[in-house]
């Protein structure tokens, strides 16, 4: 795949686990990969500051995280939702890492593990933080709370619209959907409606054996990487909301 918008370049201090916190059973998500999705549905959404933006299998909001920096001056607010309360907990501390206090306080106990063991690897991620304080020039609104996303008694739980919604969905080892029975995503597409306005886009990544049949949407990209499959979508005016 060709990249359209995203430069080749270095982005170790996005590495999860560095800064950005994670456990064991929650994924990351190629940095390069997430800047080009998120780069072509800016071209696509035709708004360029104050966005709302929304993951809703958010797992440990590694992908809002990365996106709250890198986009920083075109984002007004990220929200984050999953079925797990423990995924929600963690989206929330690294959401709040696109904070300066948040963002200082992860480097004071950085700097704490160093001092206790003295590892380079401390010393790598002081300075990454140090590096990615440089991107808070915006002060983002941040949320995230539990949502079972195929549930349809939850797609209104939240009085918000999203101008872009990004989601790795679900597949492979680590994570599985709730309940697949092999329409997940168009039920997750349907549930997400409430929070679209007639601009939204939805960016969809997931496995490339993975369908979107959704007649109420409309596919304005796709594009493969490695085992990904990667669609935009827009909600179809033929069949509304």
């Amino acid at each position: 795949m060709q990249y359209s918008f995203a430069a080749k370049i270095n982005y170790e201090d996005f590495s999860s686990g560095r800064v950005i916190l994670n456990k064991i059973g929650f994924t990351n998500y190629p940095v390069r990969l997430a800047c080009e999705i998120f780069s072509r549905c800016l071209s696509a959404v035709g708004k360029s500051e104050n966005l709302a933006v929304y993951d809703p299998c958010c797992g440990c909001g590694y992908l809002l995280t990365v996106l709250g920096f890198l986009f920083n001056e075109k984002i007004g607010s990220l929200c984050g939702s999953d079925i797990s309360e423990d995924a929600v907990d963690l989206t929330m501390k690294n959401l709040n890492l696109l904070t300066t206090s948040g963002l200082r306080n992860r480097k004071m106990q950085l700097k704490a593990l160093h001092d206790s063991h003295g590892k380079n690897s401390h010393l790598l991620a002081i300075q990454s933080a140090d590096r990615l304080e440089s991107f808070l020039k915006n002060k983002i609104r941040l949320n995230a709370f539990t949502r079972d996303i195929l549930d349809p008694k939850q797609s209104v739980c939240r009085d918000f619209l999203a101008d872009i919604i990004i989601t790795d969905v679900p597949y492979g080892n680590l994570t599985s959907w709730s309940n697949n029975d092999g329409f997940a995503i168009d039920k997750m597409l349907d549930n997400l409606l409430p929070n679209l306005n007639p601009r939204s886009v939805v960016a969809v990544s997931g496995d490339k054996s993975q369908k979107i049949g959704n007649p109420k949407y409309k596919r304005i990209d796709k594009f493969l990487v490695g085992k990904r499959k990667i669609e935009l979508l827009k909600i179809n005016e033929s069949h509304g909301k």
